[in-house]
């Protein structure tokens, strides 16, 4: 049965006139409401944490508090900065599963993470979204992956969506160049499509103005009217915004310090002797005895509302389900029989989370969507595609200007010995810089999108490496027949093809190697120490000391460089094979025979097809790597 938002009926005059006027300044929702309304309580929640990876001490975030967020109020956790509600309503988001003791329960059945992942959406402080695609892309995206309705049916679902939130007329503007008030309902948007019955908001009125804040809390308001339980962080509202508010939750220092209806504040400080001066902010009064300005009335708050169990100053709220059942919400008491003592019958919502699957759509249908939207925004990333294009191709002109017709030359043949190995030196820092630096802005965006179940992490990954693909190969194209032919190199199209080969498979690597790097380190710390870390791989390739002359225990890092093999591939493809004698323009060239060369250089017996497979098997385990790095990351939530 469908909770409709006109038989929520609040007993308190005031709340009902706040709905009323919220309900003036929008459209009336064309968004189903929602059938099985959440009723989230958390009981004795503590969580601590590290400061620091080498740290010993944990810090104590939150100490054992409990409340309950009910479906048609929108709840409003507030506190100072460091109290901990970000950190608690992550853990109710189910965004933090770690190092936290408490339960949590959903319509009176303990909550199974993966189930309430199902039918919740966590929209994040940061918008992070693609700001290349315009508001219906990015809707369409969205729809694609999350909805498995008929095509129709879903650009009517958008449609409705993006009137209601007032988004219509930006539907062709790049996201990029939306406001912020525009973002932040095209952050609630884009989650609304497969209309969850709950939605977890961090902060989602920081950075607007007072008018786009209005507007944000009004439409959050409504959404909660029509069942959804809304629940959302707020550092410091105005007066104008608490009137909106259902139900306010305060923290400080991990303690609950305030449960209750927004109306309530005022009565509840005057019963502890705490007076709010007369047409100042209570909420700024609130925050400011948390802090102390008025003395250390901490412990008093606390008790006063038994750490979040108390609901003596909530407001009571009638939800009427059908003709025939009721709900109501009255005060809650800190027993362990938390629902029954509430009176709280949950005919309706006490039956299992919808068995629905936990992607809408299947890995061929997310891998197709997400390799379009990578394909889109790699033609409209001028930066990250025109630019790595037109770099490998100045630099292409720029060497084979300088080595100009040397490659058949026997006289030239230790200068076109450097610049076979130039060549790969510059594809593997070019290849690895790309990811380095591209990959850790996408993770804010993977994180928010992957956690709200858009797709599957694997079916990204793939359709991340798929859409780059043609971009690098176009680059590594670019620079190596440019240089080939301009270098003079000898022309025979088997030689041309594996030397193509060859390189575009270290650029692979490369860039494997920097998808590690950008995985497991920030921007900052990848620009540092990542050319630190692929160093090694140059020094032991065999162009600087080679293998004949190391000494015998270093051997095993030479044959740990990849790109010893590239290196190795490349000099087989251009002076093995049976090439003949080369021609000499000076009186006497002493590696005028190519075997001389190889035989000097240490790499006589070298065959280029075990050079490839060592490098794809090295690829495939690199790629596994970062693809595993990738994951753990995103579990733990870094």
């Amino acid at each position: 049965m469908a909770l409709d938002s006109k038989t929520l009926v609040s007993t308190t005059s005031t709340s009902n006139s706040t709905a009323n006027n919220s309900t003036n300044h929008w459209k009336e929702l064309s968004i189903p409401c929602i059938d099985d309304p959440f009723f989230l309580l958390f009981q004795d929640i503590s969580y601590t944490r590290r400061e620091n990876v080498l740290a010993r001490e944990r810090k104590t975030i939150l100490r054992n508090i409990s409340g309950d967020f009910r479906p048609g109020e929108l709840t409003a956790i507030m506190g100072p900065s460091g109290a901990g509600k970000t950190t608690l309503m992550d853990i109710l988001a189910g965004f933090i599963t770690s190092s936290f003791d408490g339960n949590v329960t959903v319509n009176g059945i303990e909550r199974n993470l993966v189930e309430f992942r199902r039918s919740s959406a966590y929209i994040m402080q940061d918008d992070n979204m693609q700001p290349l695609f315009t508001v219906e892309e990015a809707m369409l995206v969205a729809a694609d992956l999350k909805l498995t309705l008929k095509p129709r049916e879903r650009l009517r679902r958008i449609e409705e969506i993006l009137s209601v939130m007032g988004l219509t007329e930006s539907r062709f503007t790049l996201i990029g160049a939306l406001s912020g008030g525009q973002k932040k309902r095209l952050a609630i948007a884009l989650e609304l499509i497969n209309n969850p019955p709950i939605i977890f908001l961090d902060e989602p009125t920081s950075g607007l103005d007072s008018v786009t804040s209005k507007q944000c809390i009004r439409f959050l308001k409504q959404l909660a009217l029509e069942g959804r339980t809304i629940i959302c962080t707020i550092h410091q509202p105005s007066a104008s915004l608490v009137d909106m508010i259902d139900h306010l939750y305060v923290v400080a220092e991990g303690y609950c310090v305030y449960t209750g209806g927004s109306h309530n504040l005022v009565p509840y400080l005057s019963s502890l002797g705490l007076r709010c001066p007369t047409h100042y902010n209570p909420t700024d009064f609130i925050i400011e005895i948390c802090n102390g300005d008025y003395g250390d009335h901490l412990s008093r708050l606390v008790e006063s509302v038994d750490n979040g169990k108390s609901n003596t100053w909530r407001s009571s709220m009638v939800l009427s389900l059908g003709k025939t059942e009721e709900i109501i919400v009255t005060h809650m008491s800190a027993s362990s029989k938390i629902l029954q003592q509430t009176n709280i019958r949950v005919p309706s919502f006490e039956v299992e989370y919808k068995h629905t699957t936990y992607y809408a759509t299947g890995f061929w249908k997310q891998f197709h969507v997400l390799l379009r939207r990578n394909a889109i925004k790699l033609s409209r990333d001028k930066i990250l595609t025109l630019t790595r294009i037109s770099m490998h191709l100045l630099i292409a002109l720029i060497v084979g200007a300088i080595f100009f017709r040397i490659g058949q030359d026997a006289t030239y043949v230790l200068d076109n010995f450097n610049l076979l190995f130039f060549n790969l030196m510059f594809l593997m820092f070019s290849a690895f810089s790309s990811t380095l630096i591209t990959l850790p802005l996408e993770l804010p965006i993977l994180m928010r999108e992957h956690f709200n179940r858009w797709y599957k992490l694997r079916s990204f990954y793939l359709a991340n490496k798929f859409a780059d693909f043609p971009v690098q190969l176009t680059a590594t194209c670019i620079y190596t027949l440019i240089v080939y032919f301009m270098s003079n190199q000898i022309f025979e199209a088997k030689r041309l093809i594996l030397y193509v080969l060859m390189c575009f498979v270290v650029t692979l690597v490369a860039q494997a190697i920097g998808f590690i790097v950008g995985v497991g380190l920030t921007v900052q710390n990848g620009v540092i120490f990542g050319p630190l870390i692929i160093l090694p791989f140059t020094i032991f390739s065999g162009f600087f000391v080679h293998l004949n002359d190391a000494h015998p225990y270093l051997h095993w890092l030479f044959h740990m460089s990849f790109l010893k093999y590239g290196f190795e591939g490349t000099m087989i493809t251009i002076y093995g094979y049976d090439r003949p004698k080369m021609h000499c323009s000076d009186v006497y060239c002493h590696l005028a025979m190519p075997k001389q060369l190889l035989i000097a250089v240490g790499m006589k017996q070298i065959d280029y097809w075990f050079c490839m497979i060592v490098l794809i098997v090295l690829y495939i385990i690199l790629d596994t790597i970062a693809y595993i790095i990738l994951r753990v990351r995103l579990r733990k939530r870094i």
